[in-house]
């Protein structure tokens, strides 16, 4: 009798045990190892979800602006190529390139920005193109430097010459056009451009170099120059050195001329064999270049000169 109480209680005692470990195991799985899973997967879906990012630029760009409200212009200036450099994917780059562009083109002709700007005393025989030949600059820009309003020129005037180290690069994916200027041995960005459109001849390789190969303006179907009074409304373009590649306006559509129906000739009354069918006019090809707004144009027309650099990159 008292071994089989003795089993008994050896049973019933390890029954206790596996059932306890077996509460305490499901213990366990409910509320440790099922809420770490649970957790990780929160974690896992939060990382997966498309968040908004934090743009670090913003707060530069305001406090860029802010010095520039302040009259601090150079500073401004200069915070905003460093908030473009440090941040090129914020999407305070492009008023921060703009607002550049401005500044600098404001300072370029400022009376009070005498950087790299020479005084020159015009002499017998001179004219406006010599003048801009001889120092590196366009016409365009001593007229509006030197406040000319007559181009005609008297030994003894005082004109405002402004070299005009720029080029132009052109990205295409991007569509734009930028203007870089050369002080000294380094080179930096002035002003961006953006494109209404850039056509490319069939088959270029980018990136490929070339020069401006020349400035033209044209009034009612006629060449004019720059001291022509016709000059201001003419239509203007760069030619570049490689075949297809101009700096215009977009050219405007032409509509193309229809062909009223002819009616069907008499039969002839003898037979001939029929004639052939002439061949169907081809496609007019579509313009190539690169084509930027018509202000855009003006502006340009005035810093970059013959002979100037070309760049075209993907």
């Amino acid at each position: 009798m008292a071994k089989t109480q003795i089993k008994l209680l050896i049973f019933l005692i390890t029954v206790g045990l596996v059932a306890g470990t077996l509460a305490m195991g499901y213990w366990v799985y409910m509320n440790i190892l099922l809420k770490e899973s649970q957790v990780e997967q929160d974690i896992a879906s939060m990382k997966a979800k498309d968040r908004p990012r934090v743009d670090p630029g913003i707060r530069r760009f305001e406090a860029a602006v802010e010095l520039i409200h302040q009259g601090k212009i150079d500073d401004g200036r200069d915070a905003l190529y460093k908030l473009c450099q440090q941040f090129p994917d914020s999407k305070t780059v492009a008023e921060a390139m703009r607002i550049i562009g401005e500044i600098n083109m404001d300072q370029l002709y400022s009376a009070n920005s005498t950087a790299g700007k020479k005084d020159y005393i015009v002499q017998p025989g001179n004219s406006l193109n010599s003048i801009a030949t001889k120092f590196d600059t366009t016409v365009d820009s001593i007229i509006r430097s030197s406040g000319l309003m007559s181009f005609n020129l008297h030994p003894g005037d005082h004109l405002t010459i402004i070299p005009m180290d720029f080029h132009l690069g052109v990205s295409i994916a991007k569509k734009q056009v930028m203007l870089l200027r050369k002080v000294g041995e380094k080179e930096y960005l002035f002003k961006i451009y953006n494109a209404k459109d850039i056509r490319l001849p069939p088959g270029m390789r980018l990136p490929v170099e070339m020069t401006i190969a020349g400035k033209n303006s044209i009034f009612d179907g006629k060449p004019v120059v720059s001291t022509d009074p016709n000059y201001v409304d003419a239509e203007k373009w760069f030619a570049a050195t490689k075949s297809g590649i101009s700096i215009r306006t977009p050219p405007v559509a032409r509509a193309q001329p229809v062909e009223e129906p002819k009616a069907p000739a008499a039969a002839p009354k003898k037979s001939t064999p029929p004639a052939a069918m002439p061949a169907p006019a081809p496609a007019p090809t579509a313009e190539t270049g690169i084509f930027l707004a018509r202000e855009d144009i003006e502006e340009l027309f005035a810093l970059v000169r013959k002979g100037s650099k070309l760049s075209l990159v993907r």
